[in-house]
């Protein structure tokens, strides 16, 4: 499914890596290679949440009462919309939605 938009709150959280696959290095390209022609490089979370869209979700380990989750997706056009990923551990998750429309484009893929 896909929403409107969702609200997402982290309760007792840390924040464990934030990165930005940089292209405005890259010129002329129609189709790029992220994790072999461009530049990760470290962005602080509250610059790489504005707009970010979140594409794909995975829940990469739990521990005691804690989750480590990572979310890919596309960031805001201040960014040229690149791609991103952010990794967090938290106890607790609480999402909001607006509504659910549909199935998304890349679902069942």
């Amino acid at each position: 499914m896909y929403t409107g938009k969702a609200i997402l709150k982290f309760i007792d959280f840390e924040i464990l890596e934030s990165f930005l696959y940089d292209t405005s290095e890259i010129e002329g390209k129609k189709r790029i290679i992220v994790e072999g022609e461009v530049q990760k490089r470290v962005i602080d979370i509250s610059e790489l949440l504005i707009d970010f869209e979140v594409l794909k979700n995975e829940e990469v380990q739990t521990q005691d009462n804690y989750c480590i989750h990572r979310f890919d997706g596309s960031t805001s056009l201040k960014y040229n919309a690149d791609f991103g990923y952010w990794i967090i551990k938290y106890k607790t998750l609480i999402i909001e939605w607006d509504e659910l429309i549909d199935t998304a484009w890349f679902e069942d893929r």
